[in-house]
Parts: structure tokens; C-alpha cells; sequence
């Protein structure tokens, strides 16, 4: 049995470092993250590929994130309009792609890219056949055609079932391949195992970003003027927030030994 108390602690230490890490270095990090939102925004214009390519190529940007969270903090901010320019578009592309910089990482990184393609395209089709394209869209519908059909809810329950699983298995791929030498596919279960081990402070860190999350694509579907205002606002604090936290999270359960004092947390380091 979790101590609640202690894995409330623990998420909240997640979330602290992230803010103090972007508190000390906000342009760095909002560079990325401008980036990666343009990027995606981008890609979503697609037709049918481009949400596939963006799942394809995140791992890659998280993987770059993840290194400059284990980077020293910048030394000194932009002080022009040409160096802030600079810092929300070149050194931002280059540190979400700074995996390339090592043939190890990127080869381990794209062998990710491709298993975390793979899952996501496994959830994506139950998801298709019972929303016809997405929760969000569901519930869209759901909100559109009068009475709930309980078919459709339980459906919708399905989905968010799956999705929770995919992320499980995904969320520590990427740095248990690029810091912990794991093959991808060992990975994905050793993932996995940590979230179970450690549930109650995962949902507690993970819970604010996805209703954030849930939140901007909800507003998207609805008014794409508010999503752009929600995405622009909350998500712009919220991804590094989480990124940085992520790594945090890693360091905790991976990389340090548990304190006698602190048995909520279960590492499962090798």
C-alpha cells in the first residue's frame, strides 16, 4: 500500500522542479516549446499523415528536451531582439533535435520513434471505429445528437482505457533508452511496471497536464480562437513544466536509491 501523503510530496517535487527550472531559464525553455508547437501545428494541417509523422518525431523532441533538462542552466538570457529571436527559433529547433548530435542516441531514439508508432496506430484504430476520430470528437458528438446512447459512453471509456495503458508504456521509454541503455521494446514494459509500482504519485504529477491537455483540445474543437488563447497561455507553462518533472520523476524511481524514510516511492532500478 502507497502512502498517499508521501506520493503527494513526491509529485509535487516533480512539478516544483519544473517551475523553478523555468522560472530560472524561461526563454530556453519556451523556445522549445514555441517550437514544438509550431511544428505541430504544422503537421496537424496534414491531411490523415500528419498527426502519424508528429507521433513519429516526438520521441526525438522529448528526447531533446530530456537532455537540456539534464543540462547546466544558461548562464545568461537574451539581451536584443536578435538574440531573443534566435533563442525562439534556432536554439530551440537545436536542442529538440540535439539527439542526432550522438549515433548511439539517435539510432536508439528512431527504433522508439518506431515502436511508439506502432502502439499509438494500435489504439488509434478501436479509437477510430468507436468515436469516428477521437474522445474529443466523441464527446463533441455526444453533446450534438441529443440523448447519451450508452453504447457510445462505454466506447468512450474503452478508449480513455487504452490510451491510459499506451501511456504507461510510454511515458519513461525515452529516457529509460537514452539515460538507462534499455532496448526500446524492454522499455516500453519496464514503463510499464513503474507506473504501476508507483500509481498513486504518477496520477497525482500527471493528473494537472492532462486535464490542461484535455482542456486546449476540447477548446480547439469548439472555438479555434480559444484553443490558440488556452495553448498560447497554459500550454506554453504546462509542457516544460511536465517535461522538466518528467525527468525529475526518472531520477527518482530509476537512478537514486529509496530512503528508508520515504517508502512511498518504489525504485525500480536495476
Amino acid at each position: 500500500m502507497q502512502n498517499r501523503d508521501g506520493s503527494a510530496a513526491h509529485a509535487l517535487a516533480w512539478m516544483r522542479e519544473g517551475w523553478d527550472r523555468l522560472h530560472r531559464e524561461p526563454a530556453r525553455w519556451l523556445g522549445m516549446t514555441l517550437m514544438f508547437f509550431a511544428i505541430g501545428l504544422i503537421l496537424k494541417n496534414i491531411p490523415f499523415l500528419g498527426n502519424f509523422v508528429l507521433v513519429l518525431i516526438s520521441p526525438i523532441m522529448l528526447a531533446g528536451a530530456l537532455m537540456a533538462a539534464r543540462s547546466s542552466p544558461a548562464m545568461t538570457a537574451p539581451q536584443d531582439t536578435k538574440q531573443w529571436f534566435q533563442t525562439f527559433t534556432l536554439d530551440g529547433l537545436r536542442e529538440l533535435f540535439q539527439v542526432f548530435r550522438r549515433e548511439d542516441h539517435a539510432f536508439a531514439i528512431v527504433i522508439v520513434c518506431i515502436v511508439t508508432l506502432g502502439l499509438v496506430v494500435l489504439v488509434n484504430i478501436p479509437e477510430l471505429l468507436i468515436t469516428g476520430g477521437s474522445v474529443v470528437s466523441g464527446l463533441s458528438g455526444i453533446s450534438l445528437v441529443g440523448p447519451i446512447r450508452p453504447g457510445m459512453v462505454v466506447g468512450i471509456v474503452v478508449v480513455v482505457a487504452l490510451y491510459l495503458l499506451l501511456s504507461m508504456a510510454l511515458i519513461y521509454v525515452v529516457p529509460l533508452t537514452l539515460f538507462g541503455n534499455r532496448q526500446p521494446v524492454p522499455a516500453v514494459a519496464e514503463s510499464f511496471r513503474a507506473c504501476i509500482a508507483n500509481r498513486s504519485a504518477l496520477a497525482m504529477f500527471v493528473a494537472p497536464f492532462v486535464a490542461i491537455n484535455f482542456a486546449i483540445m476540447l477548446a480547439f474543437s469548439l472555438e479555434i480562437w480559444v484553443g490558440y488563447v488556452l495553448l498560447l497561455s497554459l500550454g506554453v507553462v504546462a509542457l516544460p513544466i511536465f517535461v522538466i518533472g518528467l525527468n525529475a520523476s526518472y531520477r527518482g524511481l530509476f537512478e537514486k536509491p529509496v530512503s528508508a524514510a520515504s517508502p512511498a516511492i518504489t525504485s525500480i532500478a536495476p
